[in-house]
């Protein structure tokens, strides 16, 4: 029995992990390509005093810390669950693209500021060329981190690794304007237009972090599936025909393992066994849409529905 007990906790470990192994690979390639942007930007900033520039190298910092932050949640996340956590411990990504909100607040303030001082005392821009040589270079750089992610996300829904792509796929935006700025002041545009798009930058993080905080406040919060993938699933249960109804579907994320739980009614009169075979069946065919899905089914008795949860107004759906 202590033998089994311990295959079982191993093979979720395994399980865990390499569902998790994209998120990882993507949580470093995160980190080396922030810390390597922060260095040239840093140099572009010194020898131009772009604003945009100044935008961008902000943007890196955040990012380079973001996905510190990232990466560590998807460590903690991949920890299989415990006698304090049965759940597991998927959530942390939640609190982790939380924080990353925060933060990505913090920069936009930052941002803002100089960019109003900058426009009090305006500041002539520097070596054209070598700013619009690191722009591309971290545009290109951005667009590989963010193809790396999108793979990372086909494969496993971190909520930690998709908010960090999102801010990188805003910097591919964001460097892409700085070049277009840097190219406008190179014609003889009027300096003010550099913390003109410095203030626009640090508007758009502020967007940006309403998503990430959202997404993360709908985890935290136990927000329902979509209605379609809702549709899914009742359409499975629907389909056997051996459940004579169902009610209490409820659903939510928990990390990127999706929770499932269900009331089916059965033939008063079947055996235990023909039950159990049913709920077995209805819980493989949930796998197949959420492969890590944590599944609970409850059989009732065709038209029994004097379970006390069913007296909680609006769940007795």
């Amino acid at each position: 029995m202590v033998n089994n007990v311990f295959m079982n906790d191993q093979k979720q470990k395994n399980v865990t992990t390499n569902s998790r192994r994209p998120s990882i690979i993507a949580g470093y390639s995160a980190i080396v390509i922030s810390v390597f942007l922060i260095v040239i930007k840093a140099i572009a900033y010194y020898m131009s005093s772009s604003l945009g520039i100044l935008s961008s190298l902000t943007d890196s910092v955040v990012d380079s810390m973001i996905s510190l932050i990232a990466l560590a949640s998807v460590y903690y996340a991949s920890r299989p669950a415990d006698l304090e956590h049965r759940w597991g411990h998927g959530k942390i990504e939640a609190v982790s693209a939380m924080f990353q909100a925060f933060m990505i607040v913090a920069a936009g303030v930052f941002l803002a500021s100089e960019s109003l001082y900058r426009l009090a005392y305006p500041q002539e821009m520097q070596n054209f060329v070598t700013a619009m040589i690191v722009m591309v270079v971290s545009i290109l750089l951005s667009a590989i981190l963010v193809w790396i992610q999108r793979r990372s996300l086909a494969e496993s829904k971190s909520l930690a690794i998709e908010a960090d792509s999102l801010h990188y796929s805003s910097d591919i935006l964001i460097n892409t304007g700085a070049i277009i700025v840097i190219f406008l002041t190179m014609q003889g545009a009027p300096y003010w237009i550099d913390a003109l798009f410095a203030l626009c930058v640090a508007a758009f993080m502020g967007k940006l972090a309403y998503n990430i905080g959202l997404k993360s406040l709908d985890m935290l919060m136990d927000k329902e599936l979509p209605e379609d993938e809702r549709g899914r699933i009742i359409e499975m249960i629907e389909s056997h025909d051996k459940i004579a109804g169902w009610h209490d579907l409820r659903t939510r994320h928990n990390g990127v393992t999706v929770v499932i739980t269900v009331d089916i009614e059965v033939d008063p009169n079947m055996n235990v066994l023909a039950a159990h075979t049913i709920t077995a069946q209805l819980e493989g065919r949930f796998l197949t849409l959420y492969p890590d899905a944590d599944v609970l089914i409850h059989v009732d008795p065709e038209g029994d529905k004097t379970d006390a949860r069913h007296r909680v107004k609006g769940v007795h759906i």
